[in-house]
């Protein structure tokens, strides 16, 4: 989902313990202070654990806390950040987003200037979450998760399939997760003018010569200069795309037991013929590799489009656009297409339950160690988790033969604000350290109720990658080719689709990869799947 959270608009624990005794006590300095060895061991001298704790804490210092999100800013200070502030006791500074794999990431790490908490995806860091605690920017948790956070020690012990995802293949954990629900691991796909194919006698299409049927009617008969406009991230990274019809994506996934890299299966050279020839004959806007949200936003709702490829709320947002211009259109998911009439997808789009992102990682050099750790174990408790999904009671939910209803407020907004609109105030109901539940939200339109389920009837599941790690020296070697690799591989998709570069060019493309060292990358990450599925 787009990021929307802080308000508005099997090793045993012996050896798990042991190591990180070994890593708190070895690992020197390197996060522009202390190492985690000396802050870590002086956090461990007290005996704060040892007596009995309720929230709020008293006399709680400020934690600063930074996301992912770059595009955030500094959030407002929102009715739930009052609230879990009252709730905790610990007041919390935003500071805003920078996404892992952004240079300013690693000016941030150079500058010393981390955050208490820092919400990122810390599978994603060079070297993996081993090397940023070897590095001294953030710590081995296992103690602290001992002493500071029983309610997230709970959900390990009670959730062996939780507690296998979220440490690292030496028994490590680095960070309170964001684990998504069942319900949460579907939200993007699709979506198109329900209208438009009404109006041509077209129905939603399901396979690529559906989808090439109704954007040229788009085009010819409705007038649509760009029929099909989406932003790159939806070419395959996040979601399959169209790229799912032709049996790939444009990641890494794991068939049979070997993992693979979508990029060199025959498949995807068939799908860049399709996208070019799409393309050449005006169905796909010809701006699509520089657009922004908000440029995709009014193409679809003025329009000049008449499909896209985005997340479950986008669905709402256009229908509520709509309805507030008093104007017919009308926004439906569709399935991601097929080759053939009657098949089932390969890829869609699916999450793992825990993908890495939005995962709080602790400060090294934190002063306030058991703040953090207070912080973040609240989500973690049955409290946390009702405010996190339902909001606040008596305000956006009344409990009703025990169970959580949601008021007026939300259901039918005085202001006209969609009930996901209302709940982003109130709640942390998505990209946030915790056990995600299932809200039980209904959107105001039913074509955005339905939009999970038809983007989730896929083969998705059976080939999804799940979360590795690899060891340090493995990451370090990952790291360094990948940046390459990735940055060919986006690069030489973009030219074959603009057309830059005839089809033909898909040959080197692959034998460049090769060059690049993707066949050493699929060698690390197999044997880190191997490890995973022994863990």
């Amino acid at each position: 989902m787009e990021a929307r959270i802080f308000g508005r608009t099997g090793k045993s624990w012996i050896v798990a313990a042991a190591l990180v005794a070994l890593i708190s006590g070895c690992f020197g300095g390197g996060g522009g202070g202390k190492g985690p060895s000396s802050e870590y061991a002086e956090s461990r001298g007290t005996d704060s654990a040892a007596k009995p704790f309720a929230y709020p804490m008293p006399d709680a210092p400020e934690l600063t806390l930074m996301t992912e999100f770059a595009d955030m800013g500094t959030p407002n200070r929102g009715a739930i950040d009052v609230e879990y502030e009252r709730r905790t006791g610990i007041p919390i500074d935003h500071l805003g987003g920078v996404p892992m794999r952004d240079d300013k990431f690693q000016y941030l790490l150079a500058s010393g200037n981390m955050p208490d908490i820092f919400l990122n995806n810390w599978l994603q860091y060079p070297g993996g979450p081993e090397k940023a605690i070897e590095q001294g920017y953030i710590l081995p948790l296992n103690d602290v998760i001992d002493r500071y956070a029983p309610n997230f020690k709970r959900v390990l012990e009670e959730n062996p399939e939780i507690d296998k995802m979220v440490k690292t293949d030496s028994g490590v954990y680095y960070a309170f997760p964001f684990i998504r629900s069942e319900a949460g691991r579907v939200y993007g796909g699709p979506i198109v003018r329900k209208d438009w194919l009404d109006d041509l006698g077209l129905s939603v299409p399901t396979t690529i010569d559906e989808w090439y049927e109704a954007l040229k009617a788009f085009k010819e008969k409705k007038g649509a200069t760009a029929p099909l406009t989406f932003r790159t991230l939806f070419l395959g990274e996040r979601t399959a795309g169209f790229a799912g019809a032709f049996g790939v994506m444009a990641n890494f996934y794991a068939e049979d037991g070997v993992v693979k890299y979508g990029y060199l299966e025959p498949g995807y050279r068939d799908y860049l013929e399709t996208m070019s020839k799409w393309y050449r004959e005006g169905l796909i806007d010809k701006d699509f590799a520089v657009l922004d949200l908000e440029t995709v936003d009014k193409k679809l709702t003025t329009g000049t489009s008449g499909a896209t490829i985005g997340w479950h709320a986008y669905v709402e947002k256009y229908n509520l656009a709509s309805l507030a211009n008093d104007s017919e259109a009308r926004y439906v998911a569709a399935p991601y297409p097929t080759l053939l009439e009657g098949q089932i997808p390969k890829f869609g789009q699916l999450d793992n339950a825990y993908a890495g992102t939005s995962s709080a990682a602790i400060k090294a050099t934190t002063k306030h160690l058991e703040a953090a750790a207070r912080w973040l174990d609240y989500a973690y408790s049955e409290e946390g988790s009702m405010l996190n999904t339902f909001g606040i009671e008596g305000v956006t939910y009344t409990m009703e033969n025990e169970e959580p209803k949601y008021t007026a407020f939300v259901e039918d907004n005085p202001d006209g604000l969609s009930g996901d609109q209302v709940m982003l105030q109130y709640a942390h109901q998505t990209n946030f350290p915790m056990i995600q539940r299932d809200s039980r939200l209904k959107w105001k339109f039913e074509e955005t109720n339905r939009a999970p389920d038809v983007w989730g009837a896929t083969e998705h599941e059976e080939y999804l990658l799940p979360p590795i790690t690899p060891t340090a020296e493995e990451a370090g070697e990952l790291s360094a080719l990948m940046d390459a690799i990735d940055a060919y591989a986006k690069d030489a998709e973009l030219r074959i689709i603009l057309g830059v570069d005839p089809i033909s060019a898909y040959d080197e493309m692959a034998e460049q990869l090769k060059r690049l060292g993707i066949e050493r990358v699929l060698e690390i990450k197999q044997a880190a799947y191997r490890r995973y599925l022994s863990r």
